[in-house]
């Protein structure tokens, strides 16, 4: 007979949380370093599209979206749906206050950019950087109008001068290795092609270097891809992606701090699925959430660990996130009291 594992959270804020876990058998914990916030925060925006439309820019409920094929867009009460072509196609949104008026994080500050996404059709396994989502300064920009304001602007347009983040994401059922993850950043603004494949971004990390409880992505399953920017100093940044599958909620995260930043604001997301054979036949945005910590936010949790059920001398791996002002950290514990690792 399998044995069930059970397990209970105590999370204090020091300067770090602490995550407990209470064992019927022994396990194998997975320990994880994070810095994915959720709980007291700014709502800068949480667009769930209610109303049904994509078009509107009114925060905190309304972000406009437009796309340079919205032919291929439509839109319901509960999100946005992309059916994807053979070929690449963009689609931009923005969260800052105006044009002109991004939000500028201070040391200690962070901000979560998090996307819910509901994937249908996933590509087979493939080696290509399927989908590109990423976070951007469109208000310090050259573009001309800084936002786009209507649908067929050009896939190759909208980067001048846009400095910014973004995940280079291989797609598919399986992934093609155990980095699937490519954090890069902006590095040649002055290119006026916002998420193409040239030399406009440097890969500042891949990861996480293992996919044991997140292997691929599944069809007809709902996900978060989340952006969190934390300025550490007056002159850091650390840049996190995690996704999370909401099915299992299994984690896949990627962290890296970039010591020279090309930009501490940020007032817009892009998105670029690279075509159908390398992502998925159709991709539903169905939330756009933007939340903005400032320096001192306490420690939550946000993606807690399943029960399981495992056989005597078996191991079973369990996956946690949490938030709130870094640095945190996670301690589990056998039986309570005996620490693990």
């Amino acid at each position: 007979m399998p044995k069930q594992i059970h397990w209970t959270v105590v999370l204090k804020h020091f300067a770090q949380s602490v995550l407990q876990t209470t064992f019927k058998a022994f396990v194998t914990a997975l320990l994880a370093l994070l810095f994915v916030a959720t709980g007291n925060a700014t709502v800068i925006l949480d667009d769930v599209f209610a109303d049904g439309t994509r078009a509107n820019q009114s925060l905190p409920t309304d972000a406009a979206w437009f796309f340079s094929n919205g032919g291929l867009t439509s839109t319901t009460t509960n999100g946005i749906t992309l059916s994807l072509p053979t070929t690449s196609f963009v689609g931009l949104s923005y969260f800052g206050a105006s044009t002109s008026q991004p939000i500028l994080l201070t040391a200690g500050d962070t901000l979560n950019v998090t996307l819910k996404l509901t994937l249908n059709s996933v590509a087979a396994q493939n080696t290509s950087s399927g989908l590109r989502v990423g976070m951007f300064d469109f208000a310090d920009s050259t573009d001309s109008p800084r936002w786009v304001t209507a649908d067929s602007f050009s896939t190759g347009s909208q980067g001048t001068n846009v400095q910014g983040y973004a995940l280079f994401q291989n797609m598919g059922v399986t992934f093609s290795s155990a980095s699937p993850m490519d954090i890069r950043k902006r590095t040649t603004p002055a290119d006026k092609d916002l998420l193409g494949t040239t030399g406009d971004w440097t890969s500042l990390t891949t990861g996480p270097g293992n996919t044991n409880t997140f292997q691929g992505f599944a069809n007809a399953t709902s996900y978060t891809v989340q952006f969190s920017a934390q300025r550490t100093s007056s002159n850091s940044l650390d840049i996190s992606v995690t996704w999370v599958n909401l099915s299992n909620n299994a984690t896949l995260t990627t962290t890296i701090s970039d010591a020279t930043p090309g930009t501490f604001s940020f007032d817009g997301i892009g998105i670029r699925p690279t075509g159908s054979a390398s992502t998925a036949g159709s991709i539903q945005i169905n939330e756009l959430k933007v939340e903005n910590f400032s320096s001192g936010s306490p420690a939550v949790i946000n993606s807690e660990p399943l029960s399981q059920s495992i056989y005597t001398n078996q191991s079973a791996t369990l996956s946690v996130s949490a938030g709130g002002t870094a640095p945190l950290s996670y301690q589990w514990y056998f039986n309570t009291n005996t620490p693990i690792l």
